[in-house]
């Protein structure tokens, strides 16, 4: 009895781990929670930049919950030179995400794009600084210092490649945007609520 007793205890346990021999690090070892929904605000349309950019390689800069990055992999089918998403946020707890980090790989894993996403656990400062990553496509999300982001990462842009970001609404986000734009030289371009430009 005691031993069926371990048993079952022990399959009860191993139902709240994600084991998928596919996954790499870190997804391979995340145990899984419930799956969360996104939001990605102007999806279509920034999809429609990355599209028209046929990227290779996409970085969504500072999304809190990786959606952008979670949004762009589930478009992968429509995306044939997609290879890459590197998702960079430091992933902070707070009271109404107490596992915030663990939510985004669960969610990853569940969603079947492991292969897609290179989650990189940085400030997007720290990142920019840190890595040497050349992507077609950079997403900077707005929550975060518009301004500094923009000039941090802009190094990191290919030639011909496209930075954007949403919520130009925002008067913050339009003068940290504006100004980037002055200080790099470079033609501002708005589509609605999204802005982008080219390098």
């Amino acid at each position: 009895m005691k031993y069926l007793k371990n048993l079952l205890t022990a399959g009860m346990l191993l139902t709240n781990i994600t084991i998928f021999a596919d996954n790499p690090e870190p997804y391979l070892s995340v145990r899984n929670l419930l799956p969360t929904p996104y939001y990605v605000e102007d999806g279509y349309a920034l999809l429609n930049l990355i599209t028209t950019q046929d990227a290779a390689t996409v970085v969504d800069v500072g999304s809190a919950d990786g959606g952008f990055a979670r949004y762009i992999a589930q478009q992968a089918s429509s995306l044939p030179s997609l290879n890459k998403i590197y998702s960079i946020s430091d992933w902070s707890a707070d009271q109404s995400n107490k596992h915030p980090f663990q939510n985004f790989l669960s969610n990853v894993v569940q969603e079947n794009t492991s292969s897609l996403i290179v989650p990189i656990r940085m400030s997007p400062l720290e990142a920019a600084s840190a890595l040497n990553i050349k992507a077609d496509f950079i997403y900077v999300n707005s929550s975060q210092d518009v301004y500094k982001d923009i000039l941090a990462w802009y190094p990191h842009l290919n030639n011909a490649g496209t930075i954007a970001g949403n919520n130009w609404n925002d008067s913050s986000v339009e003068m940290g945007v504006t100004k980037a734009a002055q200080d790099l030289d470079l033609n501002l371009q708005l589509t609605n609520n999204v802005w982008y430009f080219t390098k």
